[in-house]
């Protein structure tokens, strides 16, 4: 009797679907996995750069203010008061670079801020927090699809982060 070796087309087939069955579960778990990621790394960099321009007023005993979509959407930016209306409140204040002023932050494509009715986040040498335009504690939600997160900023500078799914 001659030995064969080899599968026979049942068995191919049988290995075919199992890899399709783990496909079609795994993949929209990878996928909502890395949204996940998305909208953590979003927030948490939201958070790191309030932290950043708190200290910076402190340690340079200046005025700061983090402005949102600044100079686009979904970018943010501290930039630091000068005492100069024509400066600070100049239409292209978010496009021009001031020694002190922080990079832009670019969040992650699909990833929106919203920092309630607040244009921007104040912060004094002593590392006292006001919001331009809204009272807080400031909320600023971070969203992501169906996927929320939010940063709440206290007048003292504390953050605290918390998902509402």
């Amino acid at each position: 009797m001659l030995q064969q070796r080899g599968y026979s087309l049942i068995e191919l087939l049988i290995g075919v679907g199992i890899i399709g069955v783990v496909s079609a579960v795994s993949i929209p778990l990878v996928l909502e996995s890395t949204r996940r990621s998305d909208l953590f790394a979003a927030s948490e960099r939201m958070g790191a750069l309030i932290r950043q321009t708190r200290l910076k007023a402190i340690s340079q005993n200046r005025n700061f203010r983090v402005r949102f979509d600044c100079p686009g959407a979904n970018q943010a930016r501290a930039l630091v008061l000068t005492g100069n209306a024509l400066v600070d409140d100049a239409a292209n204040r978010c496009s021009i670079t001031i020694a002190g002023d922080s990079e832009i932050v670019q969040l992650p494509t699909g990833v929106t801020v919203d920092a309630e009715d607040a244009t921007e986040l104040r912060v004094t040498p002593r590392g006292v927090f006001t919001a331009v335009g809204d009272a807080i504690p400031l909320i600023i939600t971070v969203t992501y699809g169906s996927a929320t997160r939010t940063v709440t900023v206290s007048a003292t500078g504390q953050l605290t982060f918390s998902d509402a799914d």
